[in-house]
C-alpha cells in the first residue's frame, strides 16, 4: 500500500509549522500526485483562517499549480462543527475559493450563542467526567452529523467520533447515502479498527491522511495500515492510495 495524494494538511494559515509552497515541495519530494491544503475554519480564536486570507491562499495555489505539472494542489477548509444543528464555520466567502468543504468536530471553537455554548460544546467535556450525560450527549452529537451532512456539501468529515461521542453506525449509513468521505487518521483514535468494521459495512469510500502539520509529518499515515487490515477495509474503497 502506497500513498498517492495526502488529502487532509494544515499549513502557517492555521497552526501549521510550514507554508504552502514548503508543503508543496515535500510532497513533490515525496513523489505524492495530489495535496490538499486544509486548514480550519473561522471559528477557533487561535487557529482559524480568517476570511480574507482565502483569496490569498487560492492565488498561491493556483500559481503553484501553474509552476509544477507533476502534482495537483487543491484547496479545502477543514470546518468546524459549532452547533446542535449541524452548522459548521463556512461562509460563502470562503467557499467560493474552495474546491471542496471538509468538516470535524475540534476542541476550543466558538459557539454561534450562549445555548449552543451550554448545549453542545459545554456538554461534550461535561460528558467526558459524568458518565450519565454520556448516551444523551452521544444521540445529541451524531444528529448534528447527519443533520450536517443534509445542510452542507461536503467531500470528507476529518477523523469522525475523536473529541465526542458518536454512532459510528448512523454517521456511515449517511456519509455512503451523501457521498461523504470517512477519514482514517493515524494522529487521531478515530476511526478505530472496531469502528471501520461497522463503517464499512454501508459500502461508502474512505480516505487514509496524514493531518500533518508540518512538513516532517506529510505523508506519514504507516499507523493507518494496521487498523485497515484489521478491519479487512478492501483498498478500493480507500481513495488516495494505491
Amino acid at each position: 500500500m502506497r500513498l498517492i495524494r495526502d488529502l487532509h494538511t494544515h499549513t502557517t494559515y492555521s497552526h501549521g509549522k510550514n507554508t504552502i509552497a514548503e508543503m508543496v515541495d515535500q510532497a513533490r519530494a515525496l513523489g505524492l500526485e495530489a495535496i490538499v491544503i486544509s486548514d480550519h475554519g473561522r471559528s477557533h480564536p487561535m487557529f482559524g483562517v480568517k476570511p480574507e486570507n482565502f483569496v490569498k491562499m487560492r492565488r498561491e495555489i493556483d500559481a503553484l499549480n501553474e509552476k509544477y505539472d507533476d502534482i495537483q494542489i487543491y484547496l479545502a477548509v477543514e470546518a468546524n462543527i459549532i452547533d446542535s444543528q449541524g452548522q459548521i464555520d463556512i461562509g460563502a466567502e470562503e467557499r467560493k475559493y474552495c474546491d471542496w468543504i471538509y468538516a470535524g468536530y475540534h476542541y476550543g471553537f466558538t459557539p454561534p450563542n450562549f445555548k449552543e455554548a451550554l448545549h453542545f460544546a459545554l456538554r461534550g467535556y461535561l460528558a467526558r467526567v459524568l458518565p450519565f450525560m454520556r448516551r444523551r450527549t452521544k444521540a445529541i452529537y451524531t444528529q448534528a452529523y447527519l443533520k450536517m451532512m443534509d445542510r452542507y456539501s461536503l467531500k470528507m468529515i476529518t477523523h469522525p467520533g475523536d473529541k465526542l461521542p458518536v454512532d459510528i453506525d448512523a454517521v456511515a449509513k449517511k456519509a455512503a447515502e451523501r457521498g461523504v468521505i470517512l477519514e482514517i487518521n493515524p494522529r487521531h483514535a478515530h476511526l478505530s479498527a472496531e469502528e471501520l468494521k461497522i463503517a464499512m459495512q454501508y459500502g461508502g469510500r474512505f480516505a487514509v491522511n496524514s493531518d500533518a502539520h508540518s512538513t516532517e509529518a506529510l505523508g506519514q499515515v504507516e499507523a493507518a495500515w494496521p487498523i485497515i487490515e484489521e478491519a479487512g477495509l478492501p483498498l478500493s474503497r480507500v481513495v488516495n492510495v494505491r
